[in-house]
């Protein structure tokens, strides 16, 4: 991925085979319509990437992982995407391929973080990670997730 001013989700290959996504969108991580195409295109990289193996997604923002969708954005700013190859808008579309991508998919957080982890610990399957703080890990949404052998995500909560 090509490096702007307007990059605020980050790829870095560690290497081959341990991949890193930042998700840089000051001041609350909210992801909006212009981040879309940035982490479809890291989407489509770990679908057909056959060496990598294993993929962390990070925050760069102290304090918060992500915290919501941008519902504020502006209609005109909502990216001409049609629905994806799941038959999903983009962004649960991503993360449902992101949960059937051959990657183990890791969230790491850290104590004081505001996040939303459903959709990127339930629907992309992966696992959450981090530092423990008692009454330190501020979640936005209570959910429980586990995948079945065939592969669909059931959030509780």
């Amino acid at each position: 991925m090509t490096q702007t001013s307007a990059t605020q989700i980050r790829l870095e290959r560690r290497s081959p085979s341990y991949w890193r996504v930042t998700f840089d969108i000051p001041p609350l991580n909210i992801f909006g319509p212009k981040n879309i195409p940035q982490l479809n295109e890291i989407i489509a990289r770990l679908e057909t990437d056959e060496q990598v193996k294993v993929v962390v997604f990070d925050s760069a923002v102290e304090g918060f992982f992500l915290t919501h969708y941008d519902f504020l954005a502006k209609p005109e700013d909502q990216p001409s995407m049609p629905a994806g190859r799941t038959g999903l808008q983009p962004l649960p579309d991503m993360l449902a391929r992101l949960s059937r991508a051959p990657v183990v998919s890791i969230v790491a957080v850290h104590p004081g973080v505001a996040i939303l982890v459903a959709e990127f610990v339930g629907m992309a399957g992966g696992v959450a990670v981090g530092s423990y703080a008692p009454n330190q890990v501020v979640g936005s949404q209570l959910a429980i997730s586990f995948q079945t052998p065939s592969a669909s995500t059931f959030h509780c909560g």
